[in-house]
């Protein structure tokens, strides 16, 4: 049996497993990822090593790779980051990326960043709270299959963001010294460190300074720390909210005195609402289809209280209001508001990567239900951090070799659909990717990975 999805992903282990200086735990760098992909769920360490067949071995040197050996964390997600900046399906003007945080949900409260956070999935009339750990990931978003193929969201790194907890019998130093720590490990300033971090990659390719990184957001991240410290050569697309304060943006040679900005302009519900707006469309992949979108775009202004007078692009979109099947609710029953740091993309290209955005929420999906990221029973503050990150990484190295493999859609290689699937899907779902290689796995012997070395 051919094994081109597992050989595609020992490629990428192996070069991600460099990272590690040590030689000793490289080899179970090597192993851990492909048997956490290939172990049944829960997908913990302890699964990982049933896997390989190791039950009567040590298994201390496995929980120390992620406790005590000396790797960064972004260094798995590397292979990916690197060799999809220089695909074809990235972009060769603009790269485009999507950032949003994610809860994983724990039991127990002693655990290193477990805090009680509020439930995403709680009713909007009770707000309900959950203890977890709160993530950041940011991924790269391609679309390998063209304009009428879905995009795919490629997780390049994940990253722990605790909010230290202050001691009530704290002394009033110690307070003020936590609360600046609070500060520095808010959403908005991990999620910013990711972007660097993307950035300095994509400059070190050919031709990267020359390539515009596009960050999409959601209301979360567009704020005054997010967007006044954006990358150069960096810009922002995220949601606004509909009572938003923007201004008219005035040039530098019409100032007089302190005055920077022009007048007061409308919110963006009432720009939605001026008849004096004319309406464009655009032909988007929407939901399993091609769909025609109706947006207004106003340029030109600024918004005093976020990014001072900077200027700045509303783009309004009207609700769609489609069902995806007959008889179905009607789903995107209210508008939406974008801002945009990007003063020359057309909106069309815009609206396109910030719908592309919901592949990030896909990841989310898939990280928890499928592969049981935040499961792994560590307790090292290290390991903390790093189990999930290496776990999502795998995930991510997995997503790239069926791009690489399979060009990201469905072929005679997969098994085929119960009956009562009525459509072929246009990609490999995630399990479907896992059952394959799973499958490919098994005439691969555990034993023979260790052969993985530098």
């Amino acid at each position: 049996m051919k094994t081109v999805l597992l050989d595609q992903l020992r490629s990428l282990v192996v070069a991600a497993a460099l990272a590690v200086g040590d030689p000793r735990p490289r080899r179970k760098f090597a192993q851990l990822a492909l048997a956490l992909l290939c172990a049944p769920k829960p997908k913990t360490i302890t699964s990982a090593l049933e896997w390989l067949d190791q039950r009567d071995q040590d298994w201390s040197a496995d929980y120390r790779l992620f406790s005590q050996a000396q790797w960064d964390v972004q260094a798995p997600f590397l292979p990916v980051l690197t060799q999809a900046l220089a695909h074809p399906a990235c972009g060769s003007q603009r790269v485009y990326a999507g950032t949003d945080d994610t809860l994983l949900r724990k039991c127990g409260k002693k655990t290193f960043g477990v805090r009680f956070a509020r439930d995403p999935l709680s009713p909007p009339f009770q707000v309900n709270l959950v203890l977890g750990q709160r993530f950041v990931q940011t991924s790269l978003l391609v679309q390998p299959g063209g304009g009428d193929h879905p995009w795919r969201a490629l997780p390049v790194s994940f990253t722990h963001a605790p909010t230290p907890k202050v001691p009530k019998r704290a002394g009033p130093e110690e307070q003020a010294a936590l609360k600046e720590l609070r500060k520095k490990h808010r959403l908005s300033l991990v999620g910013l460190e990711q972007l660097r971090f993307c950035r300095q990659q994509l400059d070190q390719q050919p031709g990267g300074r020359q390539r515009v990184l596009v960050d999409v957001v959601d209301g979360g991240y567009t704020n005054s720390t997010y967007l006044r410290g954006l990358p150069e050569r960096t810009d922002i697309v995220g949601r606004v909210r509909k009572d938003a304060k923007f201004r008219a943006y005035l040039p530098a040679e019409q100032r007089q005195g302190a005055r920077k900005y022009g007048a007061d302009l409308p919110t963006p519900l009432e720009l939605l609402q001026d008849a004096s707006l004319p309406w464009q469309t655009c032909d988007r992949f929407v939901a399993g289809q091609v769909r025609t979108l109706q947006f207004k775009e106003r340029s030109n202004l600024c918004w005093p209280k976020v990014t001072k007078d900077r200027p700045l692009r509303l783009i309004l979109i009207r609700a769609p209001g489609y069902r995806l099947r007959k008889g179905s609710r009607l789903l995107y029953r209210d508008p939406a508001f974008l801002i945009t740091t990007d003063l020359t993309t057309p909106a069309c290209e815009l609206i396109a990567a910030y719908l592309a955005r919901w592949e990030v929420e896909v990841n989310f999906r898939d990280e928890k239900f499928l592969l049981g990221v935040g499961q792994a029973q560590v307790r090292n503050p290290q390991s903390v951090a790093r189990t999930p990150a290496f776990l999502v990484a795998c995930y991510g190295m997995l997503l790239w070799s069926s791009i690489r493999v399979f060009g990201d859609r469905r072929t005679e290689a997969f098994e085929r659909r119960p009956r009562w699937h009525q459509t072929e899907p246009a990609r490999p779902s995630t399990r479907d990717l896992l059952r394959l290689l799973q499958k490919e796995a098994t005439t691969y012997q555990p034993a023979n990975l260790n052969q993985m070395r530098n």
